[in-house]
């Protein structure tokens, strides 16, 4: 059995969707399974068991030229896959030319794209379950739903080695911050100023440690934070794997950060999380944790404006959805004392 998952996903929602892997490696343990994905993505499932090798999809980065995708179309037809399952809906055409005889995609509502009552309830579902509903039409249940990564041993100590290099005791109170997110054109992102203000008064009310985590290209904006408070800051942005960013989440004793793929990262890690949501919609993009609850677990602080939280999973929103997000204030409306008062509230309920 040959077993090819087609993931061109967000980092998160790369994430989101191991609970339904985890269910196609219980169904087939015997089955080879190869992930095509994003080579940005590969962090998540670098260490995951579930899955056996990888293929590449080129991006405009790392693009290979035209050979390349040749070639990569080429690899797939030669592996003769069994079972195709596409978790990403638009790039069905390449299962397809791939000569794949079985396929099984997200089922979409009709016309999802322009009628805006087309699928209400199918829009109010977290992505975690539309993933697992492709599965499902293999007939195979998601029973677990814990989402699966993994740091290496070597991420694991290079994560050490970030902690002793500042000196953070074991029993310090270490609060990780995120600024970035990737996606609507940067609506996802809350005011520098206000994680900046947050971070001070974690650090003068509760003596707390900040660290500063995302990728390469939130580094502007974390320095500019750096510069912005006078707490105690270690800046690991764009200087750690995705492995390494989900070990220090998991040291952190909380994890404050806009609806992106590090939040995410840190609620599998354990960590209770506030999440700052602006345009999207929580019913879609909750920190999931299987048995945890908001107020407990985890945080969700969004706007009081009505076009707040409209936006859902991909291939949920219409095009007049989109307009209407992509204008949305929600994020500016959002005080850093909302922020920090479901930061203590969490930190409390820890304690």
């Amino acid at each position: 059995m040959r077993i090819l998952l087609l993931t061109l996903l967000p980092i998160g929602d790369t994430l989101f969707a191991t609970p339904a892997i985890h269910a196609l490696r219980e169904r087939y343990p015997d089955a080879r399974i190869t992930v095509v994905l994003y080579p940005t993505n590969q962090g998540i499932l670098a260490n995951n068991r579930d899955v056996d090798d990888f293929l590449y999809w080129p991006t405009r980065e790392q693009w290979p030229g035209f050979l390349g995708v040749l070639r990569l179309f080429l690899e797939l037809r030669r592996r003769r896959f069994d079972v195709a399952v596409e978790f990403c809906s638009y790039i069905w055409w390449a299962t397809w030319m791939s000569g794949i005889p079985k396929r099984v995609e997200m089922n979409l509502p009709k016309l999802w794209w322009l009628l805006p009552w087309a699928g209400i309830a199918w829009r109010r579902k977290h992505a975690v379950e539309h993933y697992a509903d492709v599965v499902r039409r293999l007939d195979i249940p998601v029973q677990d739903w814990t989402l699966r990564m993994e740091p290496s041993e070597k991420e694991k100590a290079r994560a050490q080695a970030w902690l002793d290099r500042y000196r953070v005791g074991e029993d310090e109170l270490l609060v990780g911050l995120h600024p970035g997110g990737e996606g609507l054109w940067g609506r996802k992102k809350w005011g520098v100023r206000g994680f900046a203000q947050v971070a001070e008064s974690l650090s003068e009310k509760l003596g707390a440690r900040i660290m500063l985590m995302g990728g390469k290209e939130d580094a502007t904006l974390a320095a500019e934070i750096a510069s912005l408070t006078g707490a105690r800051v270690i800046n690991a942005t764009g200087q750690t794997t995705l492995g390494e960013t989900a070990a220090l989440a998991a040291r952190c004793s909380l994890f404050i950060g806009n609806d992106s793929s590090p939040l995410h990262i840190a609620a599998a890690s354990g960590t209770p999380v506030v999440g700052i949501y602006g345009v999207t919609d929580p019913r879609s993009y909750h920190p999931w944790l299987p048995h945890g609850h908001e107020g407990t677990n985890y945080r969700v602080v969004r706007s009081h404006l009505s076009c707040a939280c409209r936006f859902p999973l991909i291939g949920g929103a219409n095009l007049y959805g989109w307009v209407q997000c992509l204008s949305c204030p929600a994020l500016e409306t959002i005080t850093p004392e909302q922020v920090l008062e479901a930061a203590i509230e969490l930190l409390t309920k820890g304690k």
